[in-house]
Formats: structure tokens, sequence, C-alpha cells
């Protein structure tokens, strides 16, 4: 098992499951992906390699990720030749490509646009994810709540002053249907914590409990709160995103259908 291999299967499983949202429940979405990686990893033990070839030809015997979720549920099995099947892609081009033709960016804006710049396709292409100024056109245009509490959570980091609507951006964040549990919970949680625990270090001299937080919050609290909500845009950006593609990509779909 490689890198390489490995992310091939989780890219799959990661198309299954955008297929699967809105569908079925989230457990028993679940519950299909653990069984589909099971499979997976039967066909990978029998095979004579584990290398990228041989993972791409399993993965293209269950089909693509939008067939195998309509044969699951319809019980119909698809025609494969209906679908758009693209010649193997040659050997040189395993190579990820340098970063001025679309491969992996260097230093923080690789944080911003997640593990790489290019996406491995089960078709054997590569496709070039867009920046960070399109990822967030995208993220406006079909993942607005997203998108504006990320930008709350900016506006709370670079400018101490408007933290009072970190409030409306953690409630976006709690309602979101794009981030998880966790996503939550870091979203929301970790900029009270941080909040909390800068205050708790201020080294200021107060009699009272009331003025201890007056004095507190905004001298260290508040920073805290800001830098911590930055950390959090790293942290939720590349899903929703990923999402905000997705949905690009299905939209662009319906078109030429």
């Amino acid at each position: 098992m490689t890198q390489r291999t490995e992310q091939l299967v989780l890219d799959y499983l990661s198309d299954v499951g955008l297929a699967l949202h809105g569908r079925v429940t989230a457990k028993e979405r679940t519950a299909y992906l653990t069984s589909l990686r099971a499979r997976i990893d039967e066909r990978r033990r029998a095979a004579d390699a584990d290398d990228v070839d041989t993972v791409r030809g399993i993965l293209r015997g269950f089909g693509a990720p939008g067939h195998l979720v309509e044969e699951e549920l319809t019980g119909k099995a698809l025609d494969l030749e209906d679908d758009e099947m693209i010649p193997a892609k040659p050997r040189h081009a395993d190579r990820p490509p340098p970063p001025w033709r679309g491969g992996p960016s260097q230093g923080i804006l690789s944080l911003l646009e997640g593990p790489g710049q290019t996406e491995m396709r089960m078709d054997g292409r590569t496709t070039r994810k867009p920046g960070v100024t399109r990822n967030g056109l995208l993220l406006f245009r079909y993942r607005a709540p997203e998108a504006m509490a990320l930008a709350m959570f900016v506006l709370c980091g670079v400018w101490w002053d408007a933290a009072f609507v970190w409030v409306l951006g953690a409630v976006l964040v709690v309602l979101s249907q794009v981030w998880n549990t966790l996503d939550k919970w870091v979203g929301a949680g970790l900029p009270i914590l941080a909040c909390v625990l800068g205050m708790v270090l201020w080294d200021g001299d107060a009699k009272f409990i009331d003025v201890y937080i007056q004095q507190a919050l905004p001298a260290t609290g508040v920073p805290a709160l800001g830098i911590a909500s930055l950390a959090c845009v790293f942290y939720l950006f590349p899903k929703a995103a990923r999402s905000a593609r997705a949905a690009d990509r299905a939209g662009t779909a319906s078109d030429y259908s």
C-alpha cells in the first residue's frame, strides 16, 4: 500500500459519499462506505500487485461513483458503454506536474487549497483544481452560508473590534449542511476555548470577577478569539471549497445532459 494508491481509494470513496448525500441517511451512508471499502481492500489483497494501475483497474471494476450509487439504490445495472470512457493516461503522466502547470502549490496557499492542486480522475486523467480566488467565488455561489461564516471569522481575525460578528458566524457553522459534527465543534468551540484561555492568562490585576472579565476580555480574550477564528478558517475552508466544486461540476454536467 502506497500513499498514491491509498489516495485513489479515498478519493473514490469520497465521490461515492457525495453521490449518496441526500439520498440515504448518514448512518446508512457510513455503513455502505465501510462495506465498499472492505470490498475494495479484498480485491486489492487478491491482486498480484498494489500499484496505481492495479488499484485504478479495481476501482474501474466497481464503476463510476454515480453509476455505482444508482445501481445500489435502484437495483438496475447501468450500461457502462453510455459512460464517458477515457483512455488510460500514459505512464509519464503519473508524475505530479509542477505548480505552474497545475501541480501542488507550496507555502500557505497549499493549506487553503487542500492536499494538492490536482485531482486524480477515475478515468486516468488529472484535472486542475481552481485556486483560492476561484474556490472563494464558487463558495459564495453554491455555499453562501458557509462563505458568510468564513468571511465573518476572517473579519474577527483581522479586526478585533468586530469580534461580535463571530457569534453570527458560529451560528452559520452550526447550521451548516456541509461540515460534519467534528467540524462544527472545531468551528464553534475552538474560538471560545481560546478566548477563555486568553482571559485566564491575562496578567492584569482585578479584585472582583466582573472587573476581571471587563478588563481581560478586550485585552487578551478577544485577540485569542480572533486568532482561533483564523485557524478555523484554514480548517473549514478546504471541505467547503470541495463541496462547492462538486456542486459546480454537477451543475456543469446537467447543462450538457
